[in-house]
C-alpha cells in the first residue's frame, strides 16, 4: 500500500524542497522506498497550483 504526504504550494506553510528531501532521507533510512513528484492541479477560480508529494511504500519480499 502506498502512502502519500501532499504539499501544496500556498501560504507560509508551504514545504521548500529541502523540507520534502529531509522527509524522504528519513524515510528511506527507515526501510521505505520513496519517490519525490509533482502535478498540476486546479484551484478555486480556475487557477493552477503545484501540487508536490513524497510517496512512501514498502516492497514487497
Amino acid at each position: 500500500m502506498k502512502n502519500v504526504i501532499r504539499s501544496i504550494r500556498k501560504g507560509s506553510a508551504q514545504w521548500n524542497e529541502e523540507d520534502r528531501l529531509k522527509i524522504a532521507t528519513l524515510l528511506l533510512k527507515a526501510g521505505y522506498s520513496v519517490r519525490i513528484g509533482r502535478q498540476q492541479i486546479e484551484s478555486s477560480g480556475n487557477k493552477k497550483q503545484m501540487e508536490y508529494t513524497v510517496e512512501y511504500w514498502e516492497e514487497e519480499k
